[in-house]
């Protein structure tokens, strides 16, 4: 009987200790969650206040081996840029930057003058034609992209000048058959170093070949012997950029005074100018003659000359008559010369010279 009081006893205080010991472990779990919760605030308070700080990456300095060798090509180098490069010379600008330049252009073979350091209108000449025949505008401004292609490895050299007289058939230089753009011919002189004071003069540097010049000078000193003076040589040879710039002026000064739409005043520009590359003046073989203050067509000087050219090796290049052909008015002060073999053949035929080239070629 004792002992099964005794179990009785244990069998009714199990459930009372059971829901102890889950109250205890509750506890113990709510403690520990409860700190958990605690330490996490904690550091994310001081993640916010106190960013890990981001690694530092130390380079690390390698010395090449002298000694090792390497199959990699070297690039070519181009010409350097000059330092500290203006953002462009032009016309009145002085000094080294200058002279960087106009031995630059020498060397590609634009220019020909001194290394002086000025920028006068040889240095501007020469900036023109190296921008004629690299595909920019002909401004004579030594400009940021002008600078950048003179001294690129893509800059073109100038093309070497041309004999003139070498063909068999003379130059035929028109609208339709134009000369390329760099086009110089060979063996200019000043007219006036070989002339000398048998006329007056436009312009003292005034051009023309050689042969050419010397032919002029027989023919006006031959007029002068048999009394037709005075003579003043207005114009012979001639840059293409110089006909750019003569032509645009015609042009804005037919829109200006005439009130022209561009195409038109383009049109009657044409009439009287040739086009850039399409003018005899750049042959150095094409001279313009006058009389100081007396328009040239009404003197005698022009009668003689209209007669007499011919024994020379000159042609009146331009005649009313002909303006069909040429596509240029009447010119009496234009002559061009051909050489006496060739002036002798046109004057018999009673060509122009459009007419006598042809005549050539069909022979």
């Amino acid at each position: 009987m004792p002992q099964n009081r005794s179990a009785q006893k244990r069998k009714s205080s199990s459930p009372y200790l059971f829901i102890l010991l889950v109250l205890i472990l509750l506890t113990a779990i709510l403690i520990v969650g409860t700190r958990a919760m605690n330490t996490w605030k904690v550091y994310e308070t001081q993640a916010a206040i106190q960013p890990d700080p981001t690694p530092t990456v130390t380079p690390i300095s390698v010395t090449p081996n002298p000694f090792r060798a390497t199959d990699t090509p070297v690039p070519p180098t181009a010409p350097p840029l000059p330092s500290a490069t203006p953002s462009l010379l032009g016309s009145g600008s002085q000094g080294d930057m200058v002279k960087q330049l106009q031995s630059r252009l020498q060397e590609l073979g634009y220019y020909t003058g001194n290394i002086d350091g000025d920028y006068g209108p040889g240095t501007k000449a020469a900036v023109q034609k190296f921008q004629q025949l690299n595909g920019l505008d002909a401004d004579g401004i030594a400009g940021q992209k002008t600078m950048a292609v003179l001294y690129s490895d893509s800059a073109l050299p100038a093309p070497g000048p041309v004999d003139t007289l070498s063909s068999a058939v003379p130059l035929l230089v028109n609208q339709w058959n134009p000369l390329p753009t760099g086009f110089e011919p060979a063996d200019l002189v000043k007219v006036k170093d070989v002339a000398g004071n048998l006329m007056t003069y436009e312009r003292d540097s005034i051009q023309g070949v050689r042969e050419a010049a010397e032919a002029l000078t027989r023919m006006i000193q031959a007029a002068v012997n048999e009394g037709y003076k005075p003579w003043k040589l207005r114009e012979a040879y001639r840059t293409i950029a110089d006909q750019q710039r003569i032509f645009n002026n015609r042009v804005t000064g037919y829109m200006t005074e005439n009130s022209l739409t561009r195409s038109q005043a383009i049109a009657r520009t044409r009439q009287s100018v040739a086009d850039p590359g399409s003018s005899e003046h750049h042959t150095g073989l094409a001279f313009d003659l006058n009389v100081p203050g007396e328009a040239f067509g009404d003197t005698a000087q022009y009668l003689w000359l209209k007669n007499n050219c011919w024994d020379y090796g000159f042609i009146m290049r331009y005649t009313d008559d002909k303006e069909e052909i040429t596509g240029i008015t009447g010119e009496e002060w234009h002559v061009r010369y051909v050489g006496i073999q060739h002036s002798k053949k046109i004057q018999e035929l009673g060509f122009c010279l459009e007419e006598y080239v042809e005549w050539l070629n069909r022979q």
